[in-house]
């Protein structure tokens, strides 16, 4: 992208960007993405961040952002790294505890970077998850500044939804205090901010409830660039059919898909093995080989991180969805729509995402309910098609990297107002 033979006739942004890897290893990093991508269409983008350079990925990595920005800036904290497992879970915990010395530090990095290239405003990508203390600095130090705060779920749903699958007392108050703090976080956002991202509609009627100014509250979308999954790519190999696929970001116990994974394979998964012994269940994504030891079996592969989910998805019979607590829009229904592969989910799995249930996807909450959802698509071909092509359809109309482009365009339209305003 040449950026100087458009300067000017685009808006500056700078883009905080607490999550910045390629190729993107889950939702999360897709959604980080898809922004850079469509901003960068819209805006002079320039991308701050305090991921590591080597962390963001190879230097094809570094290379795919600079294509899409001005410039590609690590923060001073970026510098802050250590290479063993247990001092970068350490250093993560002190980053949480001592969150506003490290944001102070960034934000007079930022805001001397702003000054000196005329950046009025400043995009702080999934504030309330990770950047929060960057954004209250940098609106008290710069409070003419013009701040987009991106939200990539209502995070204190997303904490306060595991309540019910929890039992041990000293979790139960650890949840209940951490989600009262993102709920007092989420206030004064939508209090703070010019403008506070939501990736669906359902998010926004929940920030616009608190909002002061619910105008201010602005969709942009979750999304997927569709033409990534046009092709049809070889399995990989020995790969099993029916397929049936667990796509997901893991890690702890306690996580939602962890939970999700070991619900699906000890609760849905025997009933639907009664009729159908020869469906096979792929569990894939960033940690996911934690849980080989215990759900690995010969119906059941636990494949870890993949360069790319493309090999599995095209050739799979359907995808699953089976959460029981999380908040936000699933890339993982939207990555199986595009794909045009059918998706069975919970209710809360769909959440957001403008489905019809028996038209574009099959919703089911109970593990039998589930295990029968899963069996119509095994055993009713022309069902799965029309399931397929249905969630296809919706993916093409409603969430592309096109329309979270108009989102976007109209977005910066109401900053510009901002900013007449102020002046």
């Amino acid at each position: 992208m040449d950026h100087s033979s458009v300067a000017q006739a685009l808006p500056k942004i700078i883009f905080f960007a607490p999550i910045l890897e390629y190729p993107p290893a889950g939702g999360p990093q897709i959604s980080v993405v898809n922004a850079i991508t469509v901003l960068s269409r819209i805006a002079e983008l320039h991308i701050l961040s305090t991921v590591p350079p080597d962390k963001v990925g190879s230097p094809a990595a570094l290379e795919f952002f600079r294509q899409r920005c001005a410039s590609l800036i690590h923060v001073p904290s970026s510098r802050l790294q250590f290479k063993n497992r247990i001092s970068s879970a350490l250093l993560r915990k002190a980053r949480r505890a001592a969150g506003s010395l490290f944001a102070m530090c960034d934000v007079k990095f930022i805001l001397d970077y702003a000054n000196h290239h005329g950046i009025e405003i400043f995009w702080i990508d999934r504030v309330v998850e990770h950047a929060f203390a960057v954004f209250q600095s940098l609106r008290r130090r710069r409070p003419a500044a013009v701040i987009v705060g991106d939200t990539e779920a209502v995070y204190s749903r997303f904490v306060m939804r595991e309540l019910p699958l929890v039992r041990a007392p000293l979790r139960r108050l650890w949840i209940r205090v951490f989600g009262v703090i993102k709920e007092r976080e989420e206030r004064e956002l939508v209090a703070t901010a010019d403008a506070v991202t939501a990736v669906s509609a359902l998010d926004a009627d929940y920030f616009r409830s608190i909002a002061p100014d619910p105008s201010r509250i602005r969709l942009f979308s979750n999304v997927v660039d569709i033409d990534q999954y046009r092709t049809h790519v070889e399995p990989p190999v020995n790969f099993k059919h029916p397929a049936l696929l667990l796509l997901g970001s893991y890690g702890r116990d306690t996580s939602p898909m962890d939970r999700a994974a070991i619900w699906v394979t000890k609760e849905v998964m025997p009933t639907v093995w009664l009729t159908r012994p020869d469906a096979h269940l792929y569990i894939i994504g960033r940690n996911s080989e934690r849980l080989r030891p215990a759900l690995a079996s010969n119906a059941v592969t636990v494949v870890g991180s993949v360069p790319s989910i493309m090999p599995y998805l095209t050739n799979s019979t359907a995808t699953l969805v089976p959460l029981r607590f999380e908040s936000g829009t699933r890339f993982k229904i939207l990555e199986s729509g595009a794909a045009g592969i059918p998706c069975i989910s919970t209710t809360l799995g769909a959440e957001g995402i403008r489905v019809t249930p028996n038209e574009n996807i099959l919703i089911a909450d109970s593990a039998d309910g589930f295990a029968s959802a899963i069996l119509k698509v095994l055993t009713e071909p022309e069902t799965a098609k029309k399931l397929g092509r249905g969630l296809h359809e919706l993916v093409v109309e409603r969430y592309s990297l096109d329309e979270q482009q108009r989102e976007g365009q109209n977005i910066l339209k109401f900053l510009q107002q901002c900013q007449h305003v102020r002046r």
